[in-house]
């Protein structure tokens, strides 16, 4: 699925599952729902079922609910119906349940992605010279479990091989698709002061590959080039770029790559972490795992929780000016730039990127801006506290004023995205 196409289903789905919301609590209050539709711009097809008007429009950039008594259409509802014409604790359960179902669907998602997909195995990443695993493992290899116990995190490997110390260590692993047992006697590392095989794992691995050198770059300066695999670093054997990266930490700054020509040594530039981000390295797919829907659940709930507290706290950090705007808020194009590194990612972490995304929706619309749902609930609390109503009118024209302001700030986002992406 193109980035483009991803967009496009993901701000369909958002805002659908956001205006759903808000229609479903419209229907359980009897406010009255003019049109529900889909997209924005002239309608494509059109339908209706009772009093409701459904469309289907050509802009497939979102969608909204208009309901009976907020525009110049009442539509076919008498005056009790309309949206001025309910109680206010109706009215704020219309605009509660649209950010609500934007939680829900995070959760959705979430547990789509852990039930459906699973998680990512660990596979290794690098092995350290002279060390037992350099021996018996093979960058590449997939962990499935260590002493008969499923991993998922590097920090499930350690524990279990000190326990184990200095007592070999059996390591269930695939293979080239083959499982396979080896067993791994642990060396006592007096720097470290704890056992190690002398392996490093990790979800994603990066081979020492290069795909493709651009032009005019500190990589393409050193005299790489595309279709290079670095084999040596200062004499010592490098199959990962975890392992490239790791004898550069210590000082080596030359290696020795494979070409079609022969091998070739060439010199590292000072800044040589900046010089291999410039580059494009090969990556081997990340290899998935079920882990049972009780568990799936679990970990969506987690998820969902997290996004919450991270995003109030960026929401509260922006509000104290302890975070730049710029730092807190994208428009569609920075949307569109994260769900691209996503689709390079894995479906898991596209999935997760949406359900972050909806919780993100969420959270804003309940902010008390003009024309967002948290305004309207502010004007429905402060008639429930204080028996007194807000003119319609004056709600209107507040709403409207906010819109076209909220328009501004869109544009205003969309062209900083795309200075900062193009710049």
């Amino acid at each position: 699925m193109s980035t483009l196409a991803l967009f496009l289903v993901t701000i369909l789905v958002l805002v659908g599952f956001h205006e759903l919301g808000h229609f479903l609590a419209a229907k359980l209050v009897r406010i009255g729902v003019v049109e529900f539709a889909i997209g924005f711009g002239p309608p494509l097809r059109t339908w209706k079922r009772g009093k409701t008007r459904y469309s289907l429009r050509l802009l497939p950039l979102g969608g909204y609910v208009r309901l009976a008594g907020e525009g110049w259409d009442p539509g076919e509802f008498p005056a009790e119906e309309t949206y001025y014409g309910r109680p206010a604790w109706a009215r704020l359960l219309v605009a509660l349940l649209g950010p609500a179902f934007n939680l829900l669907l995070a959760l959705v998602l979430a547990f789509a992605g852990f039930g459906l997909i699973g998680l990512p195995r660990l596979r290794v990443a690098g092995l350290v010279p002279g060390r037992p695993a350099e021996q018996a493992l093979q960058v590449g290899d997939v962990l499935l479990a260590v002493e008969g116990r499923p991993i998922w995190s590097t920090d499930e490997v350690g524990p279990l091989v000190q326990a184990r110390a200095p007592e070999p260590v059996r390591f269930h692993i695939l293979r080239e698709g083959r499982p396979l047992e080896v067993a791994l006697t642990p060396v006592y590392a007096l720097e470290e002061q704890r056992y190690l095989v002398g392996a490093y794992f990790l979800p994603q691995v990066t081979l020492a590959e290069l795909e493709e050198v651009p032009p005019l770059t500190l990589l393409s300066a050193a005299g790489f080039r595309g279709g290079d695999r670095v084999v040596e670093a200062c004499g010592r054997p490098v199959r990962s770029q975890l392992e490239l990266l790791l004898a550069v930490e210590e000082g080596c700054r030359e290696v020795r790559v494979q070409r079609a020509e022969g091998l070739v040594s060439l010199p590292l530039p000072e800044d040589a972490g900046r010089a291999f981000a410039q580059g494009r390295w090969r990556a081997l797919p990340m290899v998935y795992g079920p882990i049972g829907l009780g568990r799936a659940l679990r970990l969506a709930g987690q998820q969902v929780g997290q996004a919450l507290f991270l995003v109030a706290a960026a929401l509260q950090a922006l509000v104290a000016r302890r975070l730049p705007a710029g730092e807190a808020v994208s428009g569609p194009v920075g949307i569109a730039a994260l769900l691209a590194e996503g689709l390079a990612a894995g479906p898991l972490v596209v999935l997760l990127l949406i359900a972050v995304i909806s919780v993100n929706l969420a959270l804003f619309n309940l902010l008390p801006i003009p024309a967002l749902d948290g305004s309207r609930l502010l004007f429905a609390l402060v008639e429930l506290l204080t028996r007194r109503r807000v003119p319609p009118q004056v709600e209107t024209l507040v709403h409207t004023l906010g819109f076209v302001l909220l328009l501004g700030l869109l544009i205003l986002i969309t062209a900083r995205d795309l200075l900062r992406l193009f710049g």
